[in-house]
């Protein structure tokens, strides 16, 4: 995921007196911090933006687990580069989107 995350403090009293407006502030990749002297502070994040933090982090999870088995890291290299010469000689045919979906 590119891009940087902006985070904007606001201290509760002011988040409560202004929820809506400071609400629709936490848009995208903008982030509300929400600061309270008797709680722990929190975020105020949009959820299409979490969503894909929650998913980006499944597939890195995904990766991790693939990588950390030796024998299946060393085949699918392995496979990659039958692939890579099968490709250069010209014995794989490829197919674009709009053939393979019709």
């Amino acid at each position: 995921m590119a891009g940087r995350v902006k985070t904007k403090k606001v201290r509760a009293t002011s988040f409560r007196s202004n929820y809506r407006a400071l609400s629709l502030a936490a848009r995208g990749r903008r982030v509300l911090l929400i600061e309270n002297r008797r709680q722990k502070a929190k975020y105020l994040v949009d959820k299409d933006f979490l969503d894909s933090l929650l998913r980006e982090q499944e597939s890195i999870r995904a990766t991790l687990a693939i990588l950390s088995d030796p024998h299946l890291t060393e085949r699918l290299l392995g496979l990659g580069k039958v692939i890579d010469v099968e490709f250069r000689s010209g014995r794989l045919k490829t197919y674009s989107i709009a053939e393979v979906l019709g």
